[in-house]
């Protein structure tokens, strides 16, 4: 009886990775040649969008990123500051100063009723001059050649995803963080290749501003903590019907913050998955898929503690877990590869292992992200 209550979930989530793999072979198999920066990407001229939360520890980093970038078409800088209490503003405006292309704006300048980072990220969109956007984080690190790169995917697509991953260091929270967010990633890129995106990372991603205008940008997210990569995504996608592209030149790879505790990571974990909780509003498919994957690593961590009890159930704990282990594997083996990705395969198992409680305990927590805050405010 116990059992059978989890064949369906458990059925669907093996299914869906296996929808994964099948993604990301079909990807590689109709990908076109590597991009050549210096070809279309000339043509289109582009507004690059940062918002900074008291981000002076970061901010240089990520504004001579931008300024040491190669491409040549018309662009511009929109840095807002959103409300920062430390020295964000100075820094923004020292750029601003000697660089034209930097341009300073408050968040408050908006007057929607938008909240956080969607507030934003909207002043930001209304000032831009030109038609293609492109995001990133302030704690993001991109190369010389992203602008060029992210903008060339723009051949019949309407929105380009992004790819972005942390760099490991030599703790288990980074080594864990780094395969999670890879896995992410593959997956997002199997699904957009398959004409299917389900999800992407405001961390690297690009839109036009009419498009964003046609959807009425975020008001019918604008009480959600969250919700400006991927449950705008999938309000593009319902209302538009778009094309979306997922960018797979190294060039346009971003390299986010690597958290140092669980706290810190469990907190921003816990902002996604409130996402999630609600995607069915979006995209009854995609939260089916985010339901099953709770319920089978609950079955999982149920059996872990039935075996300990009593060893019934036994032979269904140890399929369900093998199955589980070798299509994740799989799906990051391959996803590694194509993508031409730095891989921590030997870290794979510590990854398994932990993402059975963690998976169940984001499940749980998704229902409290209105108790979270963002950068020093409540929701």
């Amino acid at each position: 009886m116990f059992s059978s209550i989890f064949l369906i979930p458990i059925s669907i989530y093996f299914f869906s990775l296996i929808f994964f793999i099948y993604g990301v072979r079909y990807g590689i198999k109709n990908k076109s040649k590597k991009l050549n920066s210096s070809t279309k990407s000339k043509n289109i001229d582009c507004s690059i969008i940062l918002c900074v939360r008291n981000g002076e520890e970061s901010i240089s980093k990520i504004l001579n990123d931008f300024k040491n970038q190669t491409f040549s078409g018309r662009h511009e800088f929109i840095i807002v500051d959103d409300n920062s209490t430390d020295n964000s503003a100075i820094i923004i405006q020292d750029y601003a100063n000697i660089d034209q292309r930097f341009k300073y704006i408050k968040s408050n300048s908006d007057r929607s009723n938008l909240r956080f980072k969607k507030k934003a990220l909207n002043a930001g969109i209304n000032v831009a001059k030109y038609d293609y956007l492109l995001f990133t984080d302030v704690d993001c690190r991109v190369g010389p050649n992203w602008i060029s790169s992210m903008l060339e995917n723009y051949q019949n697509n309407e929105y380009i995803i992004g790819y972005s991953g942390t760099l490991p260091s030599n703790t288990i929270i980074s080594k864990f963080q780094s395969i999670d967010f890879q896995i992410l990633m593959i997956s997002a890129y199997s699904s957009a290749s398959l004409g299917y995106a389900l999800a992407c990372s405001g961390q690297n991603q690009s839109y036009k501003k009419s498009l964003f205008k046609s959807v009425e940008g975020f008001s019918s997210i604008e009480h959600l903590l969250q919700g400006d990569d991927s449950l705008f995504l999938q309000i593009c996608r319902k209302i538009k019907k778009i094309k979306v592209k997922f960018s797979i030149h190294p060039d346009s790879f971003v390299e986010s913050k690597t958290h140092i505790s669980w706290k810190e990571f469990i907190i921003q974990r816990m902002r996604w998955s409130g996402d999630a909780n609600i995607m069915w509003k979006f995209n009854i498919s995609f939260f089916i898929i985010v339901l099953s994957t709770f319920l089978t690593n609950l079955f999982i961590l149920i059996g872990f503690i039935s075996l300990i009890i009593s060893p019934f159930f036994m032979n269904y704990f140890i399929i369900v877990l093998l199955i589980k282990f070798l299509l994740e594997f799989s799906l990051y083996i391959l996803g590694i590869r194509k993508l031409n990705i730095d891989s921590v395969a030997s870290q794979f198992p510590i990854w398994f292992f932990i993402q059975i409680p963690y998976v169940v305990l984001m499940g749980i927590l998704s229902f409290f992200t209105y108790k979270l805050s963002w950068r020093g405010r409540t929701l």
